[in-house]
């Protein structure tokens, strides 16, 4: 005869193990979801984007254009501007620290010298505008993108 004590241990272990498989496989509480109706990530983790990327491109009368045939083609950061002498040694020495390529351009205006720091050339807009902060922290607050075009 079964004694009433291994009929119970027998339905407990059953019911544990049946408890266990429930919760291990998710046979229990499984529901199916669509996700492609709404498009919403359910784990709140955005994956990459797709081809739909384009990076800024400012209009051609945003951007502050040179005009110069010594100067190389590219986009810069100007620095500063000096209309009667060049930068002194402690703007030069700001612009040295930075480590950032740099070059004085002179201009001319009614046989007047006038003088633009820049930093670069860049090949594109978005290349100078990750270089930017970088030159505003190390040389002046004031550094702003140029173009710098053949005339």
């Amino acid at each position: 005869m079964i004694s009433k004590k291994s009929i119970i241990k027998t339905v407990t272990l059953l019911i544990g193990l049946g408890f266990l498989l429930g919760c291990e496989t998710g046979t229990h509480n499984k529901v199916t979801t669509d996700t492609t109706k709404n498009n919403a990530p359910e784990s709140g983790i955005i994956g990459k984007t797709t081809g739909d990327y384009t990076p800024y491109k400012p209009k051609a009368s945003e951007i502050n254009k040179i005009y110069s045939k010594s100067g190389t083609p590219g986009y810069y950061i100007q620095v500063g501007y000096f209309k009667t002498k060049k930068p002194s040694s402690e703007f030069l020495n700001r612009m040295k620290y930075s480590q950032l390529p740099y070059t004085i351009l002179e201009k001319y205006k009614d046989n007047t010298p006038f003088y633009h720091a820049l930093i670069g050339p860049y090949r594109s807009y978005n290349e100078a505008n990750k270089i930017k902060g970088s030159a505003k922290e190390y040389v002046t607050s004031s550094a702003f993108i140029v173009n710098v075009v053949r005339p």
